[in-house]
């Protein structure tokens, strides 16, 4: 009998993170359908490759997103009725308005051209059908990187803890921890354990500002690089090597990014500098530590964001959360430490995660996941 096949739909903004999304999506149908074929439909402008390098997945479907949608020819090769099950984001469901117009306008093509065979829905989203696809929450995974794929080489820490860092994400935003701040944490962090090494990685072009040019900004990073006793430059090495340190390092620390959380799905515990805008997504059900800033406005998405850290980008500086972390070291030493314990799990994190938002006074309402995993044990239970 042939495999039964589904279509995760899951044509949303590029970011890395929103494809992490997508792969914990895939993780827990795959969990709960072990026989079950996995095709991925996505934005071509996400790093898609690396839904290839998931073993649940069967393959993986870049299209293009025009400003009026989504054109036919690309999706030409599927037949309207080639999936037994077709899945959209519940985000699709509940908040289209989070969709961008060409993005819903694809989606809605997307959802009247591939008409399932047996049940189409959304992720995450009850159903009181009886062939609704049955899907596992909280999932773990890896991702595989190939070796053929791998051509920087690691160096030997001798048994030294390795930590892999990314100082910002893609947003050119100034609100990430300055450079200044980077040096005392880190100087901090060797402090403690003096044969560490890290290894800081992430695209130069992150850093970069209209009136900047590339020398200038090579400069700005190797200069502070050099200034870390251990730290290695690994800038601009590619996709598959920046995953590979990542995959080889004890811990990953980095404030929130999107492609910060793919370090769970490498099987690398994730120290989050947490603040901003949005809280972290814990994938693969892999131990986390997140060092929260306090603050009752946390996270400030919904326009929450205090007058005084508007000002502050609006000036280009960091915000209060990224710039106050020198008042966070002992939390930043007390989360590498939990995540080195290879007795740390899953629950751990959760339970850490809840008691330190209650101590930090954070807006417990908008960390929702902690509310959402609660109630997922108890329902296994």
């Amino acid at each position: 009998m042939a495999s039964q096949k589904l279509l995760i739909v899951w044509v949303y903004h590029p970011a890395v993170g929103h494809l992490v999304e997508a792969l914990q999506v895939a993780a827990n149908y795959y969990n709960a359908n072990p026989k079950l074929e996995i095709h991925f439909l996505v934005n071509c402008k996400t790093p898609y490759v690396i839904g290839a390098y998931c073993d649940f997945i069967s393959k993986v479907h870049p299209v293009q997103v025009h400003l009026d949608g989504i054109n036919s020819v690309s999706i030409k090769s599927f037949k309207h009725h080639e999936f037994d099950y077709v899945i959209f984001p519940k985000r699709f469901k509940y908040t289209p308005q989070d969709f961008p117009e060409p993005l819903l306008k694809a989606n809605h093509f997307l959802q009247d051209y591939f008409k399932p065979k047996i049940w189409g829905g959304y992720n995450d989203t009850p159903s009181l059908d009886e062939t609704a696809l049955k899907e596992n929450p909280y999932s773990g995974f890896k991702i595989k990187i190939p070796e053929d794929k791998i051509t920087y080489n690691l160096p030997d820490a001798s048994g030294a803890p390795i930590f892999s860092v990314m100082l910002k994400g893609a947003s050119k935003q100034t609100k990430w921890p300055s450079l200044k701040t980077w040096k005392i944490i880190l100087l901090h962090i060797k402090k403690k354990y003096p044969e560490a090494l890290f290894l800081i990685t992430g695209v130069l072009e992150a850093h970069g500002e209209i009136h900047n040019r590339n020398t200038q900004l090579k400069n700005k990073v190797e200069t502070f690089i050099a200034s870390i006793p251990g730290a290695i430059n690994c800038y601009d090495i590619g996709l598959e090597n920046q995953l590979s340190i990542i995959q080889n390092s004890n811990v990953f620390i980095a404030p929130h990014t999107g492609f910060a959380f793919l370090a769970p799905c490498l099987g690398t515990p994730w120290l989050a500098l947490s603040g901003g805008e949005w809280a972290e997504q814990m994938p693969a059900q892999f131990p986390f530590y997140s060092v929260l800033p306090s603050c009752n406005k946390y996270p400030c998405n919904g326009g929450d964001m205090k007058l005084s850290c508007r000002a502050r980008l609006k000036f280009k500086q960091p915000i209060k959360c990224m710039s106050s972390l020198d008042s966070k070291l002992d939390d930043i030493l007390f989360g590498i430490e939990k995540l080195l314990n290879k007795d740390y799990k899953f629950d751990d994190a959760f339970n850490d995660y809840q008691n330190s938002a209650i101590s930090n006074n954070v807006n417990l309402k908008k960390l929702w996941r902690i509310a959402s995993y609660k109630q997922y044990i108890i329902n296994t239970k």
